[in-house]
């Protein structure tokens, strides 16, 4: 009788957290894995600016609802892979710098429609820099998209994944545009 009552209680404890509610925020965090791709011998002023509209970064529709979630600490995670980005590629970081380097995120977003036997997830982003010095400016836009399928109901780690892997991806571009390298030297 006790065995019984002890495996009845296991399963039950085991259903109850296969139940369990995911967070409730996406955890942004993507890293720089490049090396030096390009050379970039300034001195720079970073700052990042959530400029968007819907400030969710998970957007998850399932057959009737449609849910939402943000992500804590979004634009000191792209100052974060965006200071590394520079800094291995020669920039110097500084509050102090002249030069400021602006990046606005436009986009940022995975939208995951979940069906009754499959996902799929498309993730956006859109971030405009602007390069500000004493006597000329520089801005451009960079876009990137992601998408993703999968049976059965998404893994919030993937769909994490999918926007740091593509977080990392842009922030690349960015470093290793030559137009913006050639802006920088001038």
């Amino acid at each position: 009788m006790k065995l019984t009552h002890t495996i009845v209680t296991c399963c039950a404890l085991l259903i109850l957290a296969g139940c369990a509610k995911q967070p409730g925020q996406v955890i942004l965090n993507p890293v720089y894995k490049n090396g030096q791709i390009s050379t970039i011998d300034s001195s720079l002023s970073t700052s990042v600016i959530d400029l968007r509209g819907d400030t969710s970064t998970l957007k998850l529709i399932e057959s009737d609802k449609t849910k939402t979630f943000a992500s804590q600490g979004l634009t000191d995670s792209v100052k974060s892979v965006l200071d590394s980005a520079l800094n291995r590629n020669g920039a110097s970081i500084s509050n102090l710098a002249t030069v400021r380097f602006e990046v606005d995120i436009h986009a940022l977003q995975a939208v995951v429609t979940e069906k009754l036997m499959s996902h799929t997830s498309e993730a956006t982003i859109e971030l405009g820099i602007r390069v500000i010095r004493s006597t000329s400016n520089f801005s451009k836009v960079y876009r990137g998209s992601a998408n993703l399928e999968g049976p059965l109901s998404h893994e919030r780690a993937k769909i994490e994944g999918q926007l740091n892997k593509l977080t990392e991806q842009i922030i690349t571009r960015i470093v290793s545009d030559p137009e913006l390298i050639e802006f920088l030297e001038g």
